[in-house]
């Protein structure tokens, strides 16, 4: 797929060391039109949009906000924490929006996994439609993301 000039820049600003020192694409070496293109697709695919992704990712965020840093364990098959670092982060989109430097640790009991997303996670996806490239930290695989947040079965 081609790229915008824009986009290019975006992605630009998504390399290691330019905002965080990992970057936000991981190992991933598609053009990030590629990357939410695709992820869109599973995104479809699932029968959700990325702003009931992002919803619910925020609600089990400021569940575990209320634990200060305790794991909270909710509708009996989740237990999350959140961890609060100083200062904050702009989105890479150049969008104006900077977002605390928050990390929530989501763990669904009943299917054994646990992901990890930051404030920043949360609106880039329901943004920009964005989960991070594969290999990153942080990424977010769409192809089962609702089913481990619930949205699905």
């Amino acid at each position: 797929m081609k790229q915008s000039p824009s986009m290019e820049r975006i992605q630009e600003k998504m390399q290691p060391g330019r905002l965080t020192i990992k970057g936000f694409l991981g190992d991933d070496d598609r053009k990030l039109a590629d990357i939410i293109y695709e992820d869109h697709g599973n995104i479809t695919a699932a029968g959700v949009t990325n702003e009931e992704i992002a919803d619910r990712m925020q609600h089990f965020t400021d569940i575990a906000a209320k634990g200060l840093g305790s794991p909270v364990k909710t509708e009996d098959i989740y237990i999350v924490s959140v961890d609060d670092h100083r200062g904050t982060i702009p989105c890479p989109f150049s969008d104006n929006f900077n977002a605390g430097k928050r990390n929530t640790r989501f763990e669904n009991i009943s299917l054994g996994i646990t992901i990890y997303w930051s404030d920043l996670n949360i609106h880039m996806i329901k943004e920009h439609g964005f989960y991070e490239g594969k290999g990153s930290f942080f990424r977010i695989d769409t192809k089962d993301i609702a089913m481990i947040l619930g949205l699905t079965k």
